[in-house]
This record gives structure tokens, sequence and C-alpha cells, in this order.
């Protein structure tokens, strides 16, 4: 969906190479009325497997409701436009880094991996078993990695650094839901942050 003085373009591709489009319009969903008409096009030429793509642009369109759009016989699905369609948006995406927690998971309501961190091929340490339950999973699997952990938690420092009012407070630094006074984001970015200082023990070695 769009907020209401955002910049407002919607792209439609075809297959067909001779398809010229020239007009398009802005259907109440409700009513079913057409609210707004518009020749703001630019056509790309073709793209990828489309013959085809249009730059349809309605910025100057700003009324509160769900639309669609017409484009001679062809409708786009339903959407809205609203200044609150984004709310909730950042902390929702918070939610699959809880869910991809390991060491204690939120989601399961259990914890996984508390036992299984053995050093290998380090002479001095050989066989010696460490605490490296936390951060994430990576992606389906148990793997983790240093590079990406890194990574995902710089993003969300850096998101709450940029725009702090975007993050909510409904979970606390576990993931279980309540409020504990700090934004969701920073609760994961710690959850991030204190397995990265496991995997720097001390000076000189990383794992």
């Amino acid at each position: 969906g769009y907020t209401l003085d955002a910049v407002k373009v919607a792209v439609l591709g075809s297959k067909a190479e001779d398809l010229s489009v020239t007009s398009f319009e802005i259907v109440d969903v409700l009513t079913g009325k057409t609210v707004h008409k518009s020749n703001k096009i630019r056509s790309f030429g073709a793209y990828a497997s489309f013959g085809k793509i249009f730059r349809l642009d309605f910025s100057d369109f700003s009324e509160n409701g769900t639309f669609f759009i017409r484009a001679g016989k062809v409708e786009s699905p339903p959407f809205p436009i609203d200044e609150t369609v984004y709310n909730g948006a950042a902390d929702f995406l918070l939610k699959y880094m809880r869910q991809q927690r390991c060491g204690y998971n939120p989601f399961l309501r259990d914890s996984c991996h508390t036992q299984d961190g053995f050093i290998v091929d380090f002479p001095a340490r050989d066989s010696m078993q460490i605490d490296v339950t936390g951060g994430w999973h990576d992606a389906s699997d148990y793997l983790q990695y240093v590079t990406t952990s890194a990574n995902a938690t710089y993003q969300m420092m850096f998101a709450y650094q940029q725009n702090p009012a975007a993050f909510g407070d409904i979970f606390d630094k576990n993931g279980d839901p309540g409020a504990n006074g700090i934004p969701d984001v920073l609760d994961e970015a710690k959850w991030g942050l204190d397995w990265l200082d496991k995997m720097n023990p001390e000076d000189g070695i990383m794992f």
C-alpha cells in the first residue's frame, strides 16, 4: 500500500511486445466507482520475460481507502492508501528473527543446542566444550556464521538509529510476550551481540 503523500507507482508487465497502454484509472473497491484517471505512463520496453513494461504514476491521488488499478482489461490486486498502512511493519519483521533464535527459542518455548559446542582442530583446546548458545540459525538449517550474524545485528541497530519511532516494545529480552521498557529491535540486536561476544572470548581468539 501507500501513505497519502507518498510517491505512488505501479508497474504493469506484458508478454506482448506490441501492447499500448495510454491511460489507467483508480477504482474504489467498496463502491466500484472510478475515483481517478491518469495518463502518466512511461514505457520501458522489454524486460526479462516481459515484452513490454509500463510505469503508472498516480502520486497526485491522495484519498484514503482501498482501491485497484484498471488499465484496459487488466486489473490489479486491491491495495490500501492510508497514513497507517505501514504501522507495525518494522516489528512484524522481527518475528522471523525470534523464530530463528538458537538457545532459548520463544517460538518453540524450548531451548536448543545447549550442549553441542565443541572446539575442533585447535591443539590447545581440542574437543573442549564451550557455551555457544544464542544468535540465530542462518536459514532453514542449524548453521551459524559470524559475518552474517554481525551484519544482521548491525542492520537492526542502524534501522533503530535512523527511525526509532518505527519500533515498539511488545516482547521481553527473551522474545516472550510482555514489554520490558526496551524496543524489541534492540532486544533482538542484543541477542546477536551476546552471541558474537561468545565467538570472540579473548584477545587473539575468534571462532
